[in-house]
């Protein structure tokens, strides 16, 4: 026997759909988790992944070059923080000058999802 399919009640407004937000690392700005590139620590150190990670990750803003820079990322990374922020340069490079944005699909979730 299942339960039911609880229904709205008409003078009940429905309630919004949960939007997961988490905090840039470099900035301590809390967006939605979706605007965010997800750092993921592995035994050889912080990395930029693709794809759906396990494991302790941390989160930097996707659309925000001023939070890539080695000086922001030191606190949360220490010594890798120079080879992060290489890495998220060329990252930038690779998707289109100065100002773009890195490629959205490191995110955890990916926007194919539908809300």
């Amino acid at each position: 026997m299942s339960a039911p399919v609880p229904t709205p009640h008409p003078d009940r407004p429905v309630p919004e759909r949960h939007v997961p937000e988490r905090t840039c690392a470099a900035c301590r700005r809390k967006r939605p988790q979706s605007d965010f590139l997800r750092l993921t620590r592995t035994p050889q150190g912080w990395q930029l992944l693709a794809g759906r990670r396990q494991g302790r990750g941390a989160y930097l803003c996707a659309d925000s070059p001023a939070c890539w820079q080695e000086k922001k990322l030191r606190r949360a990374f220490g010594a890798q923080a120079a080879r992060l922020a290489g890495e998220l340069a060329e990252r930038r490079a690779q998707a289109g000058g100065p100002g773009a944005q890195p490629d959205r699909r490191d995110t955890l979730y990916s926007e194919t999802m539908t809300p």
